[in-house]
C-alpha cells in the first residue's frame, strides 16, 4: 500500500500511515482557530455593547482585524493539505484502498491455493507409488 501512494502527489505527507505536517501548518491552523474564536467574541460583544460607542468601536476593530489572521492562516495550511484531508475522508479514497487490498488478498489465495494444489498433488503421487510398491512386493513375495 506504501507502494501506491509513492507514486502520487501526497507521498511527502504520508509516513507510515500517518500524516506529518509540516510547523507552518500548524501554526496556520492556529491562526484559523484565533480568528474564528475573536471573531465570534468580537461580534458579540459588538451587539451586547451597542449601545457604548467605544466597546462597539474597539468590537469592530478586532472583528476587522480578524479576516486577515484568518486568510493568513488559510494560506499558510494551503492546498496540499487540502487536498490530503480531502483524499483522506473521500470515498473514492477508501474504495480504491478497498480494491487494492481486496486484490492483494484475492492474489494471495491464488498462489496459496496452487501451492496446496501442488502439494496435494506431489503427495498423491507418493501415496499411489507407494501402493504400486507395496503391490510389487507382495508380487515378489508370492
Amino acid at each position: 500500500m506504501l507502494e501506491e501512494f509513492k507514486n502520487q502527489r501526497l507521498s511527502p505527507l504520508l509516513i507510515m500511515g500517518k500524516y506529518n505536517f509540516s510547523l507552518r501548518f500548524y501554526i496556520g491552523v492556529i491562526f484559523i482557530a484565533t480568528s474564528l474564536i475573536v471573531g465570534k467574541i468580537t461580534s458579540v460583544l459588538f451587539f451586547l455593547h451597542f449601545n457604548d460607542p467605544t466597546s462597539r468601536y474597539i468590537s469592530l476593530v478586532g472583528y476587522i482585524l480578524s479576516w486577515p489572521l484568518l486568510f493568513w492562516g488559510i494560506w499558510w495550511v494551503g492546498k496540499e493539505y487540502g487536498d490530503a484531508v480531502r483524499r483522506y475522508v473521500s470515498y473514492q479514497f477508501y474504495h480504491q484502498s478497498f480494491k487494492a487490498g481486496t486484490r492483494k488478498a484475492v492474489e494471495k489465495t491464488k498462489q496459496f491455493h496452487s501451492n496446496v494444489g501442488k502439494k496435494i498433488g506431489t503427495f498423491k503421487q507418493q501415496v499411489k507409488d507407494r501402493k504400486e510398491s507395496k503391490k510389487a512386493q507382495k508380487g515378489v513375495t508370492k
